[in-house]
């Protein structure tokens, strides 16, 4: 950490401890924990004054508040799970009951201490390491919050293979989770991945620095956390207080599990078999080896006080790829090399936790998780194994949480680290590579030019492939949130407030093409150097230095949920976050690139669109974005005061960020380039290339970095504003809740516009409207070392999202031995821009976003079911599934008559609909079941048959289709999503 850093975190302790001096209060660290409020009456009329607390069954851990002059109590602070409250009044009169609360809940339990409290309607049972202690499950009507709890019970009980919990994301509106071969995705609000934020016990998980939303996702199929140590979460579609930062989209919250007061564990294993999977629709197979195990354990270390968890997943899969040769007249030169060949996966995740009740007053958790895996793939086809990379990720973090209840407030400290490295590498970066081609000379010009690209053909690659990158976020962060429970003016106030420094550190480190890449002929012709041991040509890329960049994060925070009356609740926020180094805020603008700049606006006859100022991206440092001020309102008005009919609303501003990874092109892109030398037996010039006479020590990057310095390349000029905002979305949603029994129900209206969106566009176009590659270049105005484009970063595309969200909601209890959920998505999500929709996308079709037409997003899928079912069957049987039914994502039509600029409507196609339950609506379809049997044997121990069957009907989902209207396969699907019908058996052991 940096003497600087070091200063702006003493800085914020300190504004911190004044904070809290100054006004004293407590609620949920980031969502970390639930509130519990309510009214203590004696028949119709209130108690005044008096005490209440909630004793944990699981853990002993106490939580004290007290009860106010109109009777009202709050509890704040409290890890979801079951409670025993026992409220005490003034004259000595008590009442006790027992309820289930889940994670980020702002619940309400009215007590009287009157009469004998008799059990609720909604009596059931809550789970917790298989103790079961019955008590009332308390729902949450009264929020503004449009959220979809997950409990422990469906992330052990409903089906799925790959045992990556944030899965069950899809059980909440709007959110949609896509699984390909290499990656798990994310998208919710029909943004993509990026705009969704993660945080594991209050610890901020989102990725910084590349894309996938949170860190460790990107380009990984692996799981973020160990599934077995999660207890429950929380994820929240929209209109997220003000304690939350980093999102545009979708919030997910979630909460580890602890230790109890009894010593608890439990054990699984999983396994799939590459031949329990089907092919695809094209008879391709697509099978998978897959074992997993782990097992979890903990207990008291002293009963009541201080308790210890730990766990651990281990996941081991194996893909298959064929090495192949389709030119069988070479197969004695590479035969050896083909074949098919393992691509292994190897995931390790840790977690441990130690909670320490220090006294009725305070509490203390540490916890600490790491994760490492290595992913060997991309081989295959004429790519020999020895071509493969191996995809790295790295994830460790420590979370020190500190809860303070005085009274009438709850203080909470956290300081917590993080650092998720990515850092995929050739699996031979040390040997060098080697392309063995056939040189066409059909139409060539007289004297054969060695470097046309289009007159090669590949046989067979063999060697290292040629980039390296090692690209890491590294963060110290520490947080005070201070709630207040006893606030009265004109109703009741429950009043939080927060402060947050985070001193990160991102670095980026990328080897591209450094690993020297030979191209021979492998025919020997004698017209290029007839020899197949003597390469053609080289290609290796120029070294850069990496970045390491530090950037500093503020944030304050001020909430007020206030209770006006017992019916109408309003709860008013207000967010400012700040980063010192967000966009390259320290990087000044390289001299070469100022004077190609300055040289290209005085060419007579031409200047810059005027959407494009060279003075704008010009930079000797940049001031940092300080307006990202974000109001948020939310309200809620129980109609009938019964808690059963409840209309809300709410709206608020959401400011996100752009990955340093992109903005990192401006620091790498002018100095990273490949450049080409060429060889012959004795050198000199051949077909009108000059070649250097060949020697064996020109085989290792420190032998041809002589030549390569002499040799010509040019890199390519990125441009960021100087005034860059980061994206900031405006959201907007209306509702009603109600409540039949043991179901709860709601119909949402939401809206959303987002702004500020990022791509890279054309500098030097040849016009205002066009002619984007035909303006003067960097050569032309005697700066040859860059190349012909110049790139600038513009934030001014736009998007917004409409949708209407349908939920219904059964929790599962052992009484009832059923639980289910239904959720049903109606939705539009259109932007303009480019079209990749993606942060640090390209757009080569439009000058700027303004110019292009506003079209549907990749993630605008317009309908979609989610439904769950968990019922126990006799002889400890359960059957649990999961229904997803979507209409699909858009797709581009070429050759579109109805297009303006190009001829390309893009994201004009849809899927076509296929049959499910007499209707055509849907284009994807899956149903995924699981069978699990359990087995009483000794002192309460039991054992668990899992069987798991995922698309079960084998329904077929395409994600890939003939986008040309002039051909008469427009439409006709030619790839597929994964998974089709899969098979997975399991055990799981507890005690």
């Amino acid at each position: 950490m940096t003497r600087k850093s070091i200063q702006y975190l003493g800085a914020a302790s300190a504004l911190a401890m004044a904070v809290s001096l100054a006004c004293a209060g407590g609620a949920s660290a980031q969502g970390a924990t639930s509130t519990l409020r309510g009214t203590i009456y004696e028949g119709q009329a209130v108690e005044t004054g008096g005490s209440i607390t909630a004793t944990e069954i699981a853990t002993g851990y106490v939580s004290r508040g007290r009860i106010g002059a109109d009777g009202g109590y709050v509890l704040s602070g409290l890890r979801p799970g079951t409670y025993r409250i026992n409220a005490t009044t003034a004259d000595g009169q008590s009442v006790e009951d027992v309820i289930t609360i889940a994670l980020g809940q702002v619940a309400t339990l009215d007590l009287d201490v009157a009469p004998v409290v008799t059990g609720s309607t909604e009596a059931g049972a809550a789970e917790l390491d298989d103790v079961i202690v019955t008590g009332r499950r308390i729902f949450e009507v009264r929020t503004s919050e449009v959220a979809t709890n997950v409990s422990q019970t469906q992330i052990n009980n409903l089906p799925q293979i790959s045992r990556n919990f944030l899965n069950f994301a899809a059980l909440a509106p709007g959110v949609r989770v896509t699984e390909g071969e290499t990656e798990r995705t994310i998208s919710a609000g029909g943004q993509g991945a990026a705009a969704i934020n993660v945080f594991i016990d209050g610890q901020n998980q989102k990725s910084t620095i590349i894309d996938g939303g949170v860190g460790g996702q990107d380009d990984s199929r692996g799981n973020p956390f160990p599934q077995v140590a999660i207890q429950e979460f929380r994820v929240i579609s929209q209109n997220f207080k003000a304690e939350y930062e980093q999102a545009s989209s979708s919030i997910i919250t979630s909460v580890t599990r602890s230790g109890t007061n009894e010593l608890t564990g439990d054990a699984f294993i999983t396994y799939q078999d590459s031949d329990w999977t089907s092919e695809d629709g094209f008879g391709r197979p697509v099978g998978v080896e897959r074992l997993q195990y782990g097992g979890s354990i903990g207990g008291p270390i002293i009963e009541d006080r201080l308790h210890f968890f730990g766990a651990y997943e281990r996941k081991d899969e194996t893909r298959y790829s064929t090495v192949q040769l389709f030119r069988a007249a070479y197969a004695p030169l590479f035969g050896a090399d083909t074949g098919t060949f393992e691509a292994p996966f190897e995931e390790d995740l840790f977690f441990g936790k130690l909670s320490w009740s220090i006294d009725d007053r305070q509490r203390l958790d540490l916890s600490a998780t790491y994760r490492t895996e290595a992913d060997i793939r991309d081989f295959g086809f004429n790519n020999a194994y020895s071509r493969a990379n191996e995809i790295n990720t790295d994830v460790a973090s420590i979370v020190l949480r500190h809860q303070y209840q005085g009274d009438g407030f709850l203080n909470e400290a956290q300081f917590d680290f993080y650092e998720y490295t990515y850092n995929p590498t050739a699996l031979n970066f040390s040997d060098y590579g080697r392309s063995f081609v056939i040189f066409r000379d059909d139409n060539a010009a007289p004297g054969f030019q060695y470097n046309v690209f289009n007159r090669e053909d590949t046989v067979f690659n063999t060697g290292g492939q040629s980039n390296n990158q090692d690209i890491r976020q590294r963060s110290f962060t520490f947080r005070n949130d201070l709630t207040f429970n006893d606030i009265e003016w004109n109703g009741n106030h429950t009043i939080k407030m927060g402060v947050k420094f985070s001193a990160q550190n991102m670095y980026v480190n990328k080897q591209f093409g450094r690993n020297p890449q030979f191209i021979f002929d492998v025919d020997a012709r004698p017209e290029i150097n007839g020899s197949r041991d003597i390469p053609v040509r080289v290609e290796l890329g120029a070294e850069v230095a990496p970045a390491d960049v530090d950037n500093n994060v503020f944030g304050l925070y001020i909430q007020d949920d206030w209770q006006i009356t017992s019916q109408l609740e309003v709860n008013l926020g207000l967010r400012w976050d700040y980063e010192d180094n967000a966009v390259n805020n320290d990087y000044s603008t390289p001299q070469a690139i100022r004077d190609t700049l300055n040289a290209i606006q005085a060419l007579p006859g031409y200047d810059f669109p005027s959407y494009f100022n060279p003075a704008d991206y010009i930079t000797d440092g940049r001031d940092a974005f300080t307006g990202a001020f974000q109001p948020r309102i939310g309200f809620s008005y129980d109609v009938f005061d019964d808690e059963r009919t409840v209309i809300f609303g709410g709206a608020g501003r959401y400011y996100d960020r752009v990955g340093f990874n992109f903005a990192f092109d401006e620091r790498f892109k002018a100095f990273q380039f490949n450049k080409e030398i060429f060889f012959s037996v004795a050198g000199g010039m051949r077909g009108g290339v000059n070649t250097v006479a060949w020697n064996p020590t020109y085989l290792t990057p420190a032998g041809l970095d002589p030549l390569l310095d002499a040799a010509p390349g040019s890199g390519e000029i990125f441009l960021l504003n100087n005034d860059m905002e980061p994206p900031r979305t405006d959201q907007f949603n209306l509702g009603i809740r109600q409540k039949f029994g043991d179901f709860q129900t709601a119909l949402t209206f939401a809206y959303g516009n987002t702004s500020n969106l990022f791509a890279w566009y054309i500098a030097n176009a040849g016009s205002e409207t066009g002619d984007r590659f035909s303006g003067p270049t960097p050569g032309s105005v005697g700066h040859p070392e860059f190349r012909n484009l110049i790139f600038f970063g513009n934030n001014d595309a736009e998007q917004t999202f409409k949708a209407m969200y349908l939920t219904v909601d059964k929790p599962f209890d052992t009484d009832s031995g059923w639980g289910m959920s239904f959720t049903y998505t109606l939705s539009e999500a259109e932007r303009n821009g480019s079209r990749d929709g993606g942060i640090g996308g390209f757009d080569f079709d439009y000058n700027r976003p303004g110019l292009s037409p506003t079209f549907p997003t990749n993630q605008d899928e317009r309908h979609r079911i989610v439904a769950t079912g968990i019922v126990a069957l006799p002889m400890d049987f359960r059957l649990s599934g999961i229904l997803t039914l979507g209409s699909g994502l858009p797709f581009h039509q070429f050759v579109c008559p109805t297009a303006s600029n190009p001829d390309i409507c893009w994201n004009g196609g849809r899927p076509e609909g296929q049959d499910f339950l007499f209707t055509d609506t849907f284009a994807f379809r899956q149903i995924d079941l699981r069978l699990t049997k359990s087995f009483d044997v000794f002192n309460g121990q039991t054992v668990e048959m899992i069987f798991d069957a995922i698309n079960v009907f084998n329904f077929e989902n395409y994600n890939g289709f003939e986008q040309c209207l002039c051909s008469p396969n427009y439409g006709v699907p030619n790839n597929q999503y994964i998974p089709t019908r899969s098979f997975q058996v399991g055990l799981r052991y507890r005690w």
